[in-house]
């Protein structure tokens, strides 16, 4: 049992390292961009629930614009994730 929960965490893991890669490099970070890069095999309502945990992490922060779609949003990393990537600015 223990090597699955371990291969369950690395699988956390590398999601989590895409979708901050994800971030960092896509000029629109939003939640349908995000989903369909990275976290295709889930849906749109679970994608956003991810991203939500993320946000509240600190990892990510989210803003939603009255030009966008209400269901997206578009997400940017915050000082605590650049710092993983040694990102300036």
């Amino acid at each position: 049992m223990k090597n699955k929960t371990e291969a369950n965490q690395i699988a956390v893991f590398e999601r989590v390292i895409a979708v901050l890669q994800a971030i960092q490099t896509t000029p629109v970070a939003s939640t349908s961009a995000l989903r369909e890069q990275v976290m295709p095999d889930l849906s749109q309502r679970t994608a956003q629930r991810y991203l939500k945990g993320l946000e509240r992490a600190g990892y990510v922060s989210r803003v939603l614009d009255a030009g966008w779609h209400k269901s997206d949003a578009r997400y940017f990393l915050t000082e605590k994730a650049k710092q993983l990537f040694g990102v300036q600015g």
